[in-house]
């Protein structure tokens, strides 16, 4: 029934070239009225009429028809007079107010040999048809079916186109972006085949090239070519695991030359079809120089400020064992303050903070570097 519904949806009425097949078939049969109709399970589609009120009902039930009967059968039916034929004389549909006498009909086979419908002639009166015109009628239906699948091919075609383009311009306004988020990173990136070829990079990494190599990169290009000698083994091994569907992470540095000393990681990914098949690799290197001076920077300064404590600690212990000693002191002479006492305990505490200020500035010294 799928198939039938596609044809039941046509749009056929005032179609020129089944309007003049159906006039054909009047013509050839010599009676007034002739029909191109589709049946679905339920119901009969009066699609394309000649001879008929052009206002009448478009549809009937199914039982209640003539074509029903037609399509069971390969010929082509005819009922020489409804009013006598057991089957339909009690028929309100046919016997109606005008009465159909007459009916000729076969079926409409697709080229998939389903039965979709009919092509009928009908009159008023009484009638029959010749072997000639039988073998006609049937020659007529297969041009109006063929016809018919040509017109839906035709309307399938430009539904596909449209699809097609309103796809393309989804995938163009998705490359687009792509491209543009691809473009705008600061990373190095390129995308490579499974022959290690070059198949496309960024702006970031072609500028690289130039600068570090003074060459152009260009698509095709075997990329290893561009990598750093000491680096050649590692690449290998991260870009055959990529292959393999492992991401793989190394780091390291590379002295540039004029570029000066670059610290950078790499990453090797996997990349994919639509059908979820490795084609290449994903080959991305982050500049993470900054990142390493500024590591560096504080991991030296708490070197020198460990240092500068572990020194200062021991200028510390002189003063306060001083001090300490003229607190006993003076507990023992009960708290007795000789000038003495005070002179040397005024020296030490002097002593004490003059270390104090020394290590702040020595601190303050190391951190503003």
């Amino acid at each position: 029934m799928e198939e039938i519904s596609k044809f039941i949806g046509l749009d056929l009425e005032l179609d020129k070239e089944l309007q003049e097949i159906i006039e054909l078939a009047c013509a050839m049969c010599q009676v007034p009225i002739a029909l191109i109709s589709f049946l679905d399970a339920k119901t009969q589609y009066l699609k394309v009429k000649k001879g008929m009120d052009a206002d009448g009902a478009p549809s009937y039930l199914r039982k209640d028809t003539f074509c029903t009967h037609t399509l069971k059968q390969d010929d082509v039916m005819i009922v020489p007079d409804s009013f006598k034929d057991p089957r339909f004389s009690n028929n309100p549909v046919i016997m109606g107010e005008t009465g159909i006498h007459f009916y000729a009909g076969t079926p409409l086979v697709t080229s998939k040999g389903q039965k979709i419908g009919t092509l009928c002639v009908l009159d008023h009166q009484p009638g029959d048809l010749t072997e000639q015109q039988q073998n006609m009628l049937k020659i007529i239906a297969k041009q109006a079916i063929r016809t018919i699948e040509l017109k839906l091919k035709a309307i399938q075609l430009e539904e596909s186109i449209k699809d097609i383009e309103s796809k393309q311009d989804f995938f163009n306004d998705a490359s687009i972006r792509l491209r543009s988020f691809f473009e705008s990173s600061t990373n190095f990136h390129v995308l490579l085949g499974k022959h290690g070829e070059l198949i496309d990079f960024n702006k970031t990494a072609f500028k690289f090239v130039k600068n570090a190599h003074k060459t152009n990169m260009k698509r095709g290009d075997i990329f290893v070519k561009y990598i750093a000698p000491d680096f050649v083994g590692k690449f290998i091994d991260g870009y055959c695991m990529a292959l393999n569907g492992e991401k793989h992470v190394e780091e390291g540095s590379t002295d540039y030359g004029p570029l000066g000393l670059i610290y950078w990681d790499a990453t090797f990914e996997a990349a994919y079809d639509n059908d979820n098949n490795i084609i290449g690799i994903s080959y991305i290197i982050r500049d993470v120089t900054e990142r390493n001076v500024r590591e560096k920077k504080i991991m030296e300064q708490n070197e020198s400020l460990m240092a500068i404590a572990h020194m200062q600690a021991h200028e510390f212990r002189a003063p306060l064992t001083t001090i300490m000693g003229l607190i006993d002191l003076i507990k023992d002479d009960d708290y007795n303050l000789s000038q003495t006492y005070l002179e040397h305990l005024d020296q030490a505490v002097q002593n004490l903070d003059s270390k104090i200020k020394h290590i702040v500035s020595d601190i303050n010294r190391v951190t503003a570097n």
